[in-house]
């Protein structure tokens, strides 16, 4: 059954503004939306067209926004917040220029955070478990091999 194609710009802006009161999204995501509730490829970029020109959606600062959240409160590696922000709909070449800053110790300190909090949840289990269990835990996140292997050393 074909989705009847929706023409109203007022509609198509109404619901991208719907869309953007909940949280920030990139332009893929948009886009994305606006093709799923029905509406025509013309219309789609003129709306994106429209918030861009309003300063509602722009994806360096959602990137900037996304990023600093994650450090802050997601203990993810490089590679865990790479992923994160290309999910979001963050084109590669700026979550890679994002990265760049992105150094070694300010991983580490993530990681050990991270380990710590859970070690402490973990105290009744055998080291091995425990080793086992934060070395998949770390490895999930995206942290480095390096990282995992000094972090989950230093806990035990």
């Amino acid at each position: 059954m074909a989705r009847k194609l929706k023409d109203s710009p007022a509609e198509a802006k109404q619901y991208a503004f719907k869309l953007l009161s909940y949280r920030g999204r990139s332009r893929k995501e948009m886009v994305e939306k606006l093709r799923r509730k029905g509406f025509d490829e013309q219309l789609i970029t003129s709306t994106i067209t429209y918030l861009h020109d309003l300063g509602l959606m722009n994806d360096e600062a959602l990137v900037s926004d996304l990023y600093r959240i994650t450090i802050d409160h997601k203990p993810l590696g490089k590679k865990g917040i790479g992923l994160f922000l290309i999910k979001r709909g963050i084109d590669k070449e700026l979550v890679d220029k994002t990265l760049l800053d992105h150094t070694s110790e300010m991983e580490e300190k993530a990681a050990i955070e991270f380990a710590t909090r859970r070690r402490k949840s973990m105290q009744n289990y055998p080291e091995d478990v425990v080793k086992r269990r934060l070395w998949g835990m770390l490895q999930r996140r995206g942290f480095s091999y390096d990282i995992v292997k000094r972090v989950v050393n230093s806990v035990l």
